[in-house]
């Protein structure tokens, strides 16, 4: 009963997502037919807005150009053609002009073909005489000089000390306006327009079947306006006299048509786009039969998705049982299986993980390593350079001991198991492996290792380990490195011994080995040879000689010091001294033997000295 009550929340999530895809699907189909209308009709528009720009654009690059020409006749004799006709036929016909001229201060104009006319009465004359470039639709018919009766024209100002002196102009043709209009109409089941607020189109794209070519005026291509056929013109001219961009349907005959308009920005010049209606329909047709696909593929996904969750359900409690069981398993023996992908630098752990963090935690992204990184022990931080070396040297598995600060505050010793699952190319991807709590075997491991290398009472070094690591320097030392070899002998300990029992003279083994650890650091061996007698050695590496050998017998006599100490137990008073002798390495010998040999010389000098002094060995 519980398991079902757990699994009511799935099915009701379940039986809510089909509801929601076959309502979704129903009011698509209820407003699929307005929002595709919408979709194309904006899209109409900005394609529309998108030509008119482009346009504008062409004719302002065009009359950059003729600026730019202009410059060529700021220092020439306006009256002197024949000097007039050299530069023009030097800069030649330009891209998508039909002619290029150049008209006097009078009107007199040369063009480049080498024809002369008057152009005074023309507006683009009067407009760039007064200083302005201009844009102009022109009619030449009562010239008959000119061959271009209906024509674009471009024309701008040719300065001189700030003064106009004249005018350079560019011809397009009706022809020419059209195939720049066509270059921009991209779609054969729609017409591109050029026309003035009054209706007259100036070009327009080669599509006789949507504007035929004996229709001039915009205004006449349709019997009705509007929606429903029942805009007037002047309404139409009213909003197009806003400056807006417009969209209305019309109708001529028994077709319906759909224009879209919108300002050029040159004069009261507007450019439009006319289509089919049909056109929508067809789209929204389409539209709706892929719409009717889809929705039978995510019922059918959904279907599917149905029956695998159903399936999963079914399997779901089995597997929470294995994890569960994985989980208890894990945690009696704090092990943690872990999968570290190489590449996104992220750590996914399976098993119980509340004993390293405190709470379980299932994955550890890359943002979160500083965290982990500062849970090492920073003398194990060698396990990140060993990880590096494994993908150096091309190795597939790992094994490494390393301590790591859990949630309780101390530091554990852990195992790391794992192998490389590599790529094609022998690049890591991913290391997989467990992590297990081995403190408890290092740290039987580590106090039998100690057992083994240390003397039992002093917890020095003893004998034997002390020799060895002493050896393992000087195997690996360099003719100007500089060691001292220390042999230390206390004096009247039989004295303690004998009058205050074995109980004061461990404490004076003891004592003694604690201040020879104050006096030498973690870096030099201290060590217990036998009885009353101890040793040290000092590594002095970085040192020069002269200083080295100040700090050796600094240390000599920190020892001496320390180690003067009155002992008593009732009555009986015993003064304990020490006795040092030194040998230094390489002066007095390479070899462990030599050194001690030595040192103990030095130590019988000290003693019969008068004991509480040191010696350095001296070879006469």
């Amino acid at each position: 009963m519980r398991k079902i009550r757990a699994q009511i929340p799935i099915y009701a999530s379940i039986v809510i997502t089909v509801i929601c895809i076959f309502g979704v699907g129903f009011m698509f189909r209820l407003n699929s037919g307005k929002i595709i209308d919408d979709a194309v009709v904006v899209s109409l528009e900005d394609s529309c807005k998108a030509q008119a720009v482009a346009f504008s654009m062409r004719l302002k690059d065009q009359t950059l150009v003729l600026e730019s020409d202009a410059h060529f006749f700021e220092n020439v004799d306006m009256d002197d053609f024949g000097e007039v006709g050299k530069i023009l036929s030097m800069i030649g016909r330009e891209a998508l002009f039909n002619t290029i001229g150049v008209a006097d201060s009078r009107g007199r104009s040369l063009d480049v073909n080498g024809v002369e006319t008057d152009v005074r009465e023309f507006e683009f004359f009067r407009r760039s005489m007064a200083g302005k470039t201009a844009v102009v639709k022109s009619d030449f018919s009562d010239f008959s000089d000119f061959n271009y009766w209906d024509a674009l024209v471009l024309s701008a100002p040719i300065m001189r000390n700030g003064m106009v002196v004249g005018v350079i102009y560019g011809i397009f043709t009706n022809e020419e306006l059209n195939s720049v209009i066509e270059g921009f109409s991209y779609d054969d089941k729609m017409a591109s327009l050029l026309f003035g607020s009054d209706g007259t189109i100036l070009a327009r794209s080669n599509n006789p079947v949507l504007v035929t070519n004996r229709i001039v005026n915009f205004f006449d291509i349709g019997t009705s306006w509007g929606l429903h056929g029942n805009d007037t013109l002047e309404s139409l001219k009213i909003d197009l006299e806003k400056n807006q961009s417009v969209v209305i349907p019309y109708q001529t005959g028994t077709k319906k048509r759909l224009a879209i308009m919108t300002p050029v920005g040159i004069h009261d010049w507007y450019y439009a786009i006319v289509t089919h209606q049909s056109v929508i329909t067809d789209i929204i047709d389409t539209l709706s039969f892929h719409v009717i696909i889809i929705e039978v593929i995510l019922v059918l996904a959904f279907s599917l998705l149905l029956f695998s969750i159903l399936f999963l359900l079914k399997n779901n409690d089995s597997i929470n049982r294995m994890n569960e069981k994985f989980r208890i398993a894990t945690k009696q023996n704090q092990t943690v299986v872990f999968d570290f992908d190489c590449e996104k630098c992220a750590i996914e752990f399976n098993g119980d993980t509340e004993f390293i963090f405190g709470e379980q935690v299932d994955r550890i992204e890359s943002k979160d390593f500083p965290i982990l990184q500062r849970l090492i022990h920073e003398d194990d931080f060698s396990l990140f350079k060993a990880l590096r070396n494994f993908n150096k040297d091309n190795l597939d598995t790992v094994n490494r001991e390393f301590r790591m600060k859990c949630f309780d505050g101390n530091y554990y010793w852990f195992k790391m198991l794992g192998t490389f699952i590599k790529n094609q190319d022998g690049s890591p991807r991913k290391l997989v492996g467990n992590l297990a709590n081995v403190d408890d075997v290092i740290n039987k491991e580590r106090i039998l290792k100690q057992k083994a290398e240390n003397d039992a009472l002093t917890g020095l070094l003893n004998k034997g380990t002390f020799q060895e690591r002493v050896e393992g320097v000087l195997a690996n030392a360099r003719k100007d490195d500089l060691y001292a070899f220390y042999i230390i002998d206390l004096d009247n300990f039989k004295k303690v011994n004998d009058s205050m029992g074995h109980i004061v003279g461990d404490k004076v083994l003891s004592d003694t080995a604690q201040k020879l650890c104050v006096v030498f650091s973690d870096e030099d061996f201290v060590g217990r040879i036998g009885g009353d007698e101890f040793t040290a050695f000092l590594k002095l590496t970085s040192d020069g000689k002269r200083i080295g050998e100040k700090i050796i017998r600094s240390k000599a006599a920190a020892i001496c010091e320390k180690l003067n100490e009155v002992y008593t137990n009732g009555n009986v008073r015993v003064n304990v001294s020490s006795s040092v002798g030194i040998a230094l390495y390489p002066e007095h010998g390479q070899k462990y033997n030599d050194l001690y040999k030595n040192a103990d010389s030095a130590l019988y000098l000290s003693k019969n000295g008068g004991k509480n002094q040191f010696h350095i060995f001296n070879t006469v």
